[in-house]
This record gives C-alpha cells, sequence and structure tokens, in this order.
C-alpha cells in the first residue's frame, strides 16, 4: 500500500481556507441582521457583497477538500465548486458587458460604487468577478497531472494576487484610483485580503511552478530570494507611503519629492545589496576553504587519489598517486583517466552514472599498469562527484599485492589446517576404537573369572575384581565422552530454535534426576526465537541443569532459574542455581576437559560436561562464564549469536 508523504504547505492552506471562509461567514451575518459594522471594516467604504462571500466560501471549501484529497487526485466536489463560482463569475462579466452595450454603465458604476446598497445582496463588482473567475479557473484544474496546465492555472492565482496586492495598496495609500482599477468598480477591502490569502495558498498546492518556485525551494538562491524580496517590499511601501504623503500634504515641491524618492530607493538597494554581499562573500569564502580542503585531503591521503573532469583530463593527483604508477611531480595532469585505469575498467569507467559508486576489488582479478608498463594487482574505487564545472570522477586507487600475497598464504595454512582437522579426527576415532577394545577385553575375563571360578571367589578377591570392573566402567565411559567432544558439532545445522519449547524438552528428559533431588527449575523471562544448532544447544542446557542438580547443597533442595536477555546483538542466556558455588579463582579452570574441583567420591563426573558447554557456545559466535561465590550458588552466563539468515 502507498504511504502518501506529509505536504509542507497543508496547516497554511488549512488555516488560510478556515480564515477565509470566517470572513466570509462574518459579511454573510452582517448582510442578514443588517449590522454594517460586520460587512466593512472600513468605515465609509465599500463591503463585500453578499454573493461574494458565498463565493468566498465555496471557493475556500473546494481548496480544502483538494488539500485533503490532493494525493488521490482531488475531490468530485472541488470541480464542482469551482464551477459554480466559475459560472457565477462569468454571468456576472456579461451582465457588465451588456450593461455597458445598452449605455447605462455610467449608472451600473454609479450604482456599485456607493457605500452599501438597498439590494446589494445581488451585485458583485466586475472586478470581482474576473478575479472569481481566474481563481475558480485554477483551482478546477489544479489536480491535473499535466505540467502545461498547471504552470497555466498557477499563473492565474499570481494574476489575482497581483489584483489584490494593487487593491490593499490602495486602500493603504487612500488613492482610490488604486482600489477602482481605472474603469471598473470598487474592491472592498475584505475582499482583497481574501483574495489575497486564497490566491498566494492556491499556489502553494503547486510550489515548484510558477513564480511561487523562486520563494519556496530549499536552495540559496530560494532563502536568499525569501530575505530580499520581503525587506525590499516593506521597504517599497514605506517609501512609497512616504511620497504619496509628501505629495498630499506638499511638504516638498514635485522635483524634490521625486528626488527623495530616488535617493531613498538608492541608499535602501544599497543597504540590503551590502547585506547580502556580505553573505554571498561568507559563503564564497566557506566555499574556498571547502575547495582547499579538499585538495589539502587528497593530497594527504594514503593512498592514490586521483580526480577528473568529465571528459577524463586528470585535474589533480596526489603523491601517493604519482609513486604509486611511477610518473614525475605534476606529469599526469593533463592526462586522460584511461592512463591509471585498466583497460578491462574502461567500459565501466564511461558507463558510471551519477551518485553510483563502483568498486573493484580482489575479486574481480584487477591489474592496474605503470608507466613502465609494470602490472600490480589494484582495487579501484570511482565515484562520481558533481562540482562547479560539471560532473567529476574521483578514483581512488590501492596496491593490494602484500594483501593478495597474505591471502594465498592463509588459503594455503586453511587447507593445511583442514587437513590436520581430518587427520586429528581420524586418529582420535581411531585411538578411541582402539582404547576400547582392551577394556572390552579385560571386562569379559573380569565377567568369565566370576562365571567359571565362582568356588575360588572369596570376598577379598569378589572386592578386588568389583574394583576392576568399576574402573574399567569409568576408562569406557570417558573413552566416549572424549570421542565425542571431538565430534562435538560435526555434523551441525542450521535451524530455527525455540528456546522455550527446548527447555521444556530438556526438563522432560532429566524428570528422573529432577524428581530424586526433589529440584525446581523456574524460566524467570520468555526465551527467544533464533537460529542455531538445536541438538548442540540442548545439550548445553542439558550440561548446565544437570551441573545445577548435581552441585546442590545438602540437604537443601536445588532451586534453578533460566532466563535470557538481548543485548547488542547476541542472546544473553542465565541459568542461576543456590549450590555450592565456585571460588573466582577456578572462574576459567573449569571450562577447560578433564578439569574438575570436587573427588569423584563426593561429586561424579569427568570434567568434560563445561568443556562442551565451552565449545558449543563458541559454535555460535558467544562466549560462556561463571558468577560465583562459594556457599551462595553459581550462576552460569552464556551468549548466542542473534543470526538473521
Amino acid at each position: 500500500m502507498r504511504v502518501a508523504t506529509p505536504f509542507k504547505y497543508t496547516y497554511p492552506i488549512i488555516l488560510t481556507g478556515i480564515f477565509v471562509i470566517f470572513i466570509a461567514l462574518m459579511d454573510i451575518a452582517g448582510w442578514l441582521l443588517n449590522v454594517k459594522a460586520l460587512t466593512s471594516v472600513l468605515p465609509g467604504h465599500i463591503s463585500m457583497h453578499f454573493n461574494t462571500a458565498i463565493c468566498f466560501v465555496l471557493l475556500s471549501s473546494a481548496l480544502l477538500l483538494h488539500n485533503k484529497y490532493r494525493h488521490r487526485g482531488g475531490h468530485m466536489l472541488t470541480g464542482l465548486l469551482s464551477l459554480i463560482v466559475l459560472a457565477t463569475g462569468i454571468s456576472t462579466i456579461i451582465q457588465g458587458i451588456i450593461f455597458y452595450n445598452e449605455g447605462i454603465m455610467r449608472m451600473f458604476l454609479s450604482y456599485t460604487h456607493s457605500n452599501i446598497s438597498a439590494d446589494g445582496h445581488d451585485r458583485m463588482s466586475p472586478l470581482n468577478a474576473i478575479c472569481f473567475s481566474l481563481m475558480a479557473t485554477g483551482t478546477f484544474g489544479i489536480g491535473i497531472n499535466t505540467q502545461k496546465y498547471k504552470k497555466l492555472c498557477q499563473y492565474t492565482f499570481h494574476i489575482v494576487t497581483l489584483i489584490s496586492f494593487v487593491v490593499i495598496l490602495g486602500y493603504i495609500y487612500n488613492v482610490p484610483s488604486l482600489y477602482r482599477l481605472s474603469f471598473f468598480t470598487t474592491m472592498a477591502f475584505y475582499t482583497a485580503i481574501a483574495f489575497l490569502l486564497l490566491s498566494v495558498s492556491a499556489s502553494l498546492i503547486n510550489p515548484s511552478i510558477g513564480i511561487t518556485a523562486i520563494f519556496t525551494g530549499n536552495k540559496m538562491g530560494n532563502a536568499m530570494a525569501r530575505r530580499l524580496f520581503s525587506q525590499i517590499l516593506i521597504a517599497v511601501i514605506i517609501i512609497g507611503y512616504m511620497r504619496i504623503m509628501a505629495h498630499r500634504y506638499h511638504w516638498f515641491s514635485a522635483e524634490v519629492s521625486i528626488a527623495f524618492l530616488l535617493i531613498s530607493f538608492i541608499m535602501v538597494s544599497l543597504f540590503l545589496i551590502s547585506k547580502k554581499a556580505l553573505v554571498l562573500n561568507k559563503l564564497e569564502t566557506e566555499m574556498e576553504i571547502a575547495r582547499d580542503n579538499l585538495k589539502i585531503g587528497v593530497e594527504a591521503a594514503p593512498y592514490a587519489l586521483v580526480l577528473a573532469n568529465e571528459s577524463g583530463e586528470i585535474t589533480q593527483a596526489n603523491f601517493q598517486a604519482e609513486k604509486l604508477y611511477g610518473y614525475r611531480s605534476g606529469e599526469l595532469l593533463g592526462k586522460n583517466i584511461h592512463c591509471i585505469i585498466p583497460r578491462q575498467l574502461h567500459e565501466q569507467y564511461t558507463n558510471i552514472g551519477l551518485g553510483q559508486v563502483t568498486s573493484f576489488g580482489p575479486e574481480n582479478d584487477i591489474y592496474a599498469e605503470r608507466k613502465n608498463g609494470s602490472t600490480f594487482p589494484a582495487e579501484i574505487i570511482l565515484t562520481p562527484i558533481v562540482t562547479q564545472n560539471g560532473i567529476s570522477l574521483l578514483a581512488s586507487v590501492k596496491d593490494i599485492t602484500t594483501r593478495k600475497t597474505n591471502e594465498d598464504i592463509i588459503n594455503k595454512q586453511l587447507i593445511e589446517l583442514q587437513l590436520k582437522n581430518q587427520e586429528l579426527e581420524h586418529f582420535n576415532y581411531i585411538a578411541s576404537h582402539d582404547l576400547q577394545e582392551p577394556l572390552r577385553t579385560v571386562s569379559n575375563y573380569i565377567m568369565l573369572l566370576e562365571e567359571d571360578y565362582p568356588e575360588q571367589m572369596n570376598d577379598e578377591i569378589k572386592t578386588h575384581l568389583g574394583t576392576m570392573n568399576s574402573a574399567v566402567s569409568r576408562m569406557s565411559l570417558l573413552v566416549r565422552s572424549l570421542l565425542d567432544f571431538g565430534r562435538l558439532g560435526k555434523n551441525k545445522t542450521l535451524s530455527l530454535i525455540n528456546c522455550q519449547e527446548l527447555i521444556a524438552n530438556v526438563v522432560a528428559d532429566l524428570n528422573g534426576l529432577i524428581s530424586k533431588n526433589n529440584a525446581t527449575i523456574t524460566v524467570a523471562t520468555a526465551l527467544p526465537i533464533l537460529y542455531g544448532y538445536e541438538t548442540e544447544m540442548r545439550q548445553l542446557f542439558q550440561n548446565l541443569i544437570n551441573n545445577a542438580v548435581k552441585f546442590a547443597k545438602k540437604d537443601v533442595a536445588p532451586q534453578i532459574t533460566i532466563g535470557c536477555q538481548k543485548i547488542k546483538g547476541y542472546y544473553e542466556f542465565y541459568v542461576e542455581d543456590n549450590g555450592i558455588g565456585i571460588e573466582p579463582k577456578y572462574f576459567n579452570h573449569i571450562f577447560h576437559i578433564f578439569q574438575r574441583l570436587n573427588k569423584n567420591e563426593e561429586y561424579e563426573g569427568y570434567g568434560i560436561g563445561l568443556a562442551n558447554c565451552r565449545k558449543i557456545a563458541e559454535m555460535h559466535g558467544g562466549k560462556i562464564w561463571v558468577e560465583s561465590e562459594p556457599d551462595k550458588g553459581s550462576t552460569f552466563k552464556f551468549t548466542v549469536l542473534n543470526f538473521k539468515p
């Protein structure tokens, strides 16, 4: 589903539409209630007519509807309301033409120049009608997705803006010829304000078209235009007002007034130009500093950098580039960039688009050619950049001879290491198998002695044979554990693991041990679903829970808590118990194979379970550690990489 992007001028358009509707409704209320103060803000001047106020309500509603549904091409009511206003405006213009042709235009003008007519509800100034026709035409077609028609609509709004501004100036300067605009009838002050606001807000619907684009852009020139225009506008209005007052009250002669006007314009223009010149000079200084910093940065780079213009001519090359390719200082300037780019990349160089960074690394097997014809393996990054002189290309070149040599060495060592690991696994299997065979033989002979010579078996001999058999069993189990440790992770399969279900299955498997020791397993937090090796993860939790139950305090029921939290790309699990605890000096010792802290007669085990846990945690990109104090229990923590395939 397409989500509409927020429109920058939504709120100004809404506020303008609501304000104009408020003015129009106030005028309508004034006509209906016969309150003259509501129909004219300036006593003694013509008021907004009733049908003019109705048209403003319709036109403002049309713009508000279009603004709300602008991402859907506007609302059908927008066009309907615009057509009603257009029809009203055109009919008024036709009526004025008919009156003119009948020779009663003078009476019509005299009639509409009156302050408030008895039937003023029905009359609209021809000037208002023209503005309404222009506004309605632009509003009707504002949603059409044709650039040419949008431009036409935008300029209809600009014409209305200009007319209403001239009328407002007429009221400010108290010059009737301005707000009557020669042969046209008077436009009310309320009406001019409403037309100015509506036309400007309507032009903001397409802010990148027409004169509006000069002031609404985000570039430095647009910001400068906004500031300069507002300052010039204020200055011109003030100077013009002073000129009119001087003429009206005869402060100066006509010649002195004109001279004063010219001097004022020159002084204001000089002041504004000086301010903007300082700003532009500051910006130019910053640009020069940026260019100098770029040159310094290119020259100080630890690898070769070459800058070429749009035609491929090298305009700048640092010392590293000259040294790498074997050129003298300044010799690369003016040459074509093809001299430093490998031949197989010439076609890619010419096809690189603006903003498209292209990298050619060791995997592309690229070799650059020096001035003397020798070659070297290279890593090249081509970056198109925009400058004042057009599009340039920045080429970064690295000699990766040492890297490729090291990679070859690493690859050879990796192959050797894989062969050694295979040999070690094979040796581990053979050694374990060969060790199991004599153990089975000894165990069989012990069984044969017990079966064949029962009459000679006294208690002492039975005790010795039992000790031997127990030692053989422990040795056999130890050999199998060693073999399992070597095979751990050999045939691992990555899958999605629900840790909540995994813990439940482990607890069910250890139910006999848990029940026998009256242990309690608590899962304190929600456990995640993650990618990992399910068999190995099951073994990891099983070993930790088994140890927590096994190393419990005497006459104290084991309390085991399991939880997890997410930290910086990892899941951190913990298994906490209330057992015998561990002294800090043994924290690292316990994770090594065959390292035990307790005597066999006290706690069973061979010192391989935690070594397996460490290996499994490292297989998952994490680590394992313990936090503990003697007689205060232990907390085993391990991390698992939050892998997202």
